[in-house]
């Protein structure tokens, strides 16, 4: 399992900072960070010399062995890990837990990384991005500022496919999980080059540029660079190092050392950006409510036109809309006619939805909310009637039936829609994704789509399982229900029924069950207003989905 060595753990109330080094494979949590035999040869050490009680200092150990012999005595290996080599995504839970359990992610958080470990972080990071109901585990992704990769292959490594070819050689799961191009790493490639920059995440990057022991190069360029910008727009940086050799600086002055301390001292002087993704500073982590500013004082009337008075009571849910009337709305809903043209002005309460006639070109004042609620483009995926929408990134809910992540098996339609929101910077909420809790499953599916910003609904030709305790909706329905009620935006997909290449078996073709249901939901979905976009193919899907998220947000952006 993973092991968290501190190198140097000042008093919390010290701390600034935590720097966590993490291995590649076959490394060591002390060994790889060493050109010597002592800590006078340390990388770790001499940062937590460097930097005294401003940052803490750790190192990740896990198994990582290459080959499954280095775990059997019979043939001499000496790694009793070896065969307990986990998957990458299993890695990262497990490593994410043993961070949270020492306490890291309650202050900013720094990872120096190699190799393997490079892909182990960005898999610790999207898992902790996707924690929206576990605080402790949503920080550790929250409070990261900068990433240093050395010789991080995102895209892979040929010596894995090599490996894998000689049989004789018994690659452990570690060593697959580096094949050159596999999809699972570029699907990993595309969510951080997507989330970094959005979040502010400093990255750093160098590979190697000698043949380890003179035979070849493990890292190439191409694969070091994690598509992310860093110190040159160029890409990752070359260093007079192999593979080995590069996570083992041999005095202060070399590059990599130079580089960390770079890193850090800017992410301590507060230059880094602090605040979340998109937000300004001081702005709410995800179910955290902050204050709204004070609202603008509404424009004076005209005298010969004075506003009618509304029963002043104190709501706590208060929008007043301005124009040829004053009307003042209490409540999370209000219903009935609203000014077209007019402006809304005062604080608008995250929850409340207007129904009735539509607000057309309205303009809220108070939290810079302008157009939101304007009638959609032609052909664009969103709806009227939804709530103000932030600049992104979001936490977008994908809304499906079971078949459509289970096929086609070469490539799913909700594995593809998946790469589509984190090629576009989205943190991905999927009801499968969370384990059984102790709630009714109705209240736990109607918190996980209110704690999302955009709901994504895929929908095919099954009606899905009812709810246990509300069997009269699937749980795709009530999804739909609750991101109408919640007034998010809704992007809606639909299946086209008559492509040639669905890729579907035949028993997901029709629904025996639920048929009617199907079409009075799709229907329902069709009167609510919204553009559906149908799609005949998993790639179909992936563009379509993101150009839909890419359009929704230059919308937000526009309008803030």
């Amino acid at each position: 399992m993973a092991e968290l060595l501190p190198i140097s753990s000042p008093l919390a109330a010290e701390r600034q900072l935590d720097v966590v080094f993490v291995h590649g494979l076959g490394g060591d949590p002390i060994e790889t960070w060493r050109s010597g035999t002592d800590e006078n040869t340390s990388w770790p050490h001499w940062l937590a010399l460097e930097f005294g009680t401003k940052i803490g200092v750790w190192s990740l150990g896990y198994a990582a062995a290459p080959s499954k012999w280095q775990g059997i005595p019979f043939f001499g290996g000496k790694d009793p890990d070896a065969g307990a080599a986990m998957s990458l995504p299993r890695r990262a839970e497990n490593a994410l837990d043993r961070l949270v359990g020492a306490g890291i992610g309650q202050r900013p958080l720094c990872f120096i990384t190699h190799s393997l470990g490079g892909l182990l972080v960005k898999s610790i990071l999207r898992r902790s991005a996707g924690s929206l109901l576990a605080p402790e585990r949503l920080q550790v992704v929250e409070q990261c500022r900068g990433v240093l990769f050395l010789a991080t292959p995102h895209h892979g490594s040929r010596l894995a496919d090599l490996a894998g070819a000689i049989k004789v050689y018994l690659p452990s799961v570690s060593t697959l999980d580096l094949k050159d191009n596999d999809d699972h790493l570029m699907d990993l490639y595309e969510w951080y080059r997507g989330y970094a920059p959005t979040h502010h995440i400093l990255t750093r990057s160098y590979y190697e540029n000698k043949e380890t022991k003179g035979v070849v190069i493990v890292v190439s360029r191409s694969s070091a660079d994690p598509g992310v910008a860093g110190d040159t727009a160029r890409g990752p940086t070359p260093l007079d190092r192999d593979h080995l050799e590069i996570s083992k600086p041999r005095n202060r002055q070399d590059q990599a050392y130079i580089s960390s301390t770079k890193l850090i001292r800017l992410i301590l002087s507060g230059e880094a950006p602090e605040s979340g993704p998109g937000q300004p500073p001081g702005a709410s982590a995800p179910g955290v409510t902050v204050s709204p500013p004070s609202p603008q004082p509404p424009p004076a009337q005209p005298a010969s036109n004075p506003p009618e008075q509304a029963p002043q009571t104190a709501p706590t849910n208060q929008v007043k809309v301005s124009g040829n009337r004053n009307i003042t709305m209490t409540g999370v809903s209000a219903g009935g006619n609203i000014n077209v043209g007019n402006s809304i002005q005062g604080d608008y309460v995250a929850g409340d939805k207007f129904s009735g006639d539509k607000v057309m070109g309205d303009k809220f004042t108070g939290n810079k909310i302008i157009n939101t609620l304007a009638a959609p483009s032609a052909g664009r995926a969103t709806t009227p009637g939804t709530s103000p929408l932030k600049p992104g990134p979001w936490r977008v809910f994908l809304s499906h039936t079971s078949e459509l992540r289970q096929y086609p098996q070469a490539g799913s339609y909700i594995a593809k829609a998946e790469r589509a929101v984190s090629a576009s910077g989205h943190a991905i909420v999927d009801m499968a994704d969370f384990p059984a809790i102790d709630q009714a499953p109705a209240a736990v599916c109607e918190q996980r789509v209110r704690n999302c910003d955009v709901l994504v609904g895929i929908y095919g030709l099954r009606y899905g399982s009812p709810v246990r305790d509300q069997p009269e909706v699937s749980y795709t329905e009530l999804e739909f229900i609750t991101a109408t009620e919640a007034a998010m935006p809704r992007l809606i997909f639909v299946i086209n029924a008559d492509s040639e290449e669905l890729g579907l078996p035949a028993k997901a073709l029709f629904d025996r069950d639920y048929a009617d249901r199907q079409d009075a939901f799709i229907q329902r979905v069709k009167d609510a207003g919204l553009t559906l976009q149908f799609f005949r193919n998993p790639d179909d899907l992936k563009g379509l989905v993101e150009r839909s998220l890419r359009e929704l947000a230059e919308s937000a952006a526009a309008t803030a």
